[in-house]
């Protein structure tokens, strides 16, 4: 059994371009399996939040529509669901920002898990929105579509100047673009907690501090605590999902002042 908690806030924007999909519960004869998803939406006049919408929608009613055509729901079932799933949406948007002028050149990043009652599956991506796993220590799974993420792959820049690079948001890829193809990976949860989310968390939090708060704060609290502790230093929306299996109340010792800004 999985147990889930969110939060999103329009954080230092007028609206909230978020979305996204809490835990999307499907009955097959082989057992249960989730959808969680987070889309940060791109696009000015409002495009940005109906894209995020859409690309969530798309992705939840794509499942749903093809999940019966599967006798047994393995793992590459499961891919290929989310394959399936992450093109429509991406063909949706594509096609909804040629008809309507109003909309062109709109998209959003899409990050989604399609997952068991015991926490195996994959996480799929496209954009910058991330998913982690934490634990003993935080791992990142995705792997950005950005323009500092080209740099770090290139050797020109580290991990920590990525960070606070002045061009850090500029997406190389989003569900909106022809032809845009999302990664996977595969997951198992264990005992650790995957956490979805946009980018307005990291703009905000170093890893570091995700870790911290994820780790020594009370299951229930951590999603808002993310997005309060992120809202003083984040300029963008922000949204979180966070994933467990069963009730696993992982904390490891007492709580800290996450709001103390020395923390970093």
């Amino acid at each position: 059994m999985l147990t889930y908690y969110d939060e999103t806030d329009k954080g230092g924007r007028d609206i909230n371009e978020d979305s996204l999909e809490k835990d999307l519960i499907l009955e097959c004869p082989s057992g249960k399996i989730h959808l969680f998803a987070v889309a940060d939406g791109l696009g000015g006049q409002n495009a940005g939040e109906f894209a995020g919408k859409l690309a969530i929608l798309e992705l939840r009613e794509t499942i749903k529509r093809n999940i019966s055509g599967y006798e047994a729901i393995t793992l590459e079932v499961m891919r290929e669901l989310l394959a399936k799933a992450f093109r429509k949406a991406n063909e949706e948007i594509c096609y909804h920002a040629k008809i309507f002028p109003e909309k062109r050149g709109m998209g959003t990043t899409l990050v989604a898990a399609l997952l068991d009652d015991e926490g195996r599956g994959w996480v799929a991506n496209v954009g910058d929105s991330r998913a982690y796993l934490i634990g003993d220590c935080i791992r990142r799974v995705t792997k950005d579509h950005s323009y500092v993420q080209e740099l770090v792959d290139r050797g020109l820049i580290s991990h920590d100047e990525a960070q606070v690079h002045p061009e850090k948001n500029i997406v190389t890829k989003i569900i909106g673009m022809e032809g845009a193809e999302p990664d996977f990976y595969s997951v198992e949860i264990g005992k650790n907690t995957l956490l979805l989310c946009s980018d307005g968390l990291t703009d905000g939090l170093g890893e570091n501090v995700i870790m911290q708060i994820v780790l020594f704060t009370e299951t229930e609290d951590i999603c808002r605590n993310l997005v309060l502790a992120a809202k003083s230093k984040s300029r963008d929306n922000i949204t979180v999902v966070l994933v467990r299996v069963g009730d696993n109340l992982r904390k490891y010792g007492d709580i800290i002042n996450f709001f103390d800004t020395s923390i970093n």
